[in-house]
């Protein structure tokens, strides 16, 4: 059985974020009539979250993209090392012999 989803406008959002927060209403109260729904999801949860993370002229805005990933010589480090380890593990299953040898010749 598949399931059907609903997409809320923006202004739906708000509106009903808004229901909770100013008019005091319950989220299961607001969930039932705004979502149609019979029990409690989290949806509204989620979304008072977001409203008050970003604030009202931010919040339910489609980010669009990958998210910039500042530079720093952390990020750098890091990148380095993984690709490190991952260079490390393949030589370990192509060639297991090699880590038995390497540890002789450091002893």
């Amino acid at each position: 059985m598949a399931r059907e989803y609903r997409h809320f406008t923006r202004e739906e959002k708000i509106k009903a974020v808004k229901m909770v927060l100013i008019d005091k209403k319950s989220q299961m109260e607001v969930e039932r009539s705004v979502l149609g729904k019979r029990k409690c999801t989290g949806t509204i949860n989620r979304w008072i979250r977001e409203y008050i993370q970003e604030g009202e002229e931010n919040c339910f805005k489609k980010k669009k993209g990958i998210k910039k990933i500042e530079i720093t010589e952390e990020n750098v480090r890091y990148e380095i090392l993984k690709k490190f380890n991952a260079f490390l593990e393949k030589e370990i299953r192509t060639n297991p012999n090699s880590l038995k040898n390497s540890k002789r010749n450091t002893q």
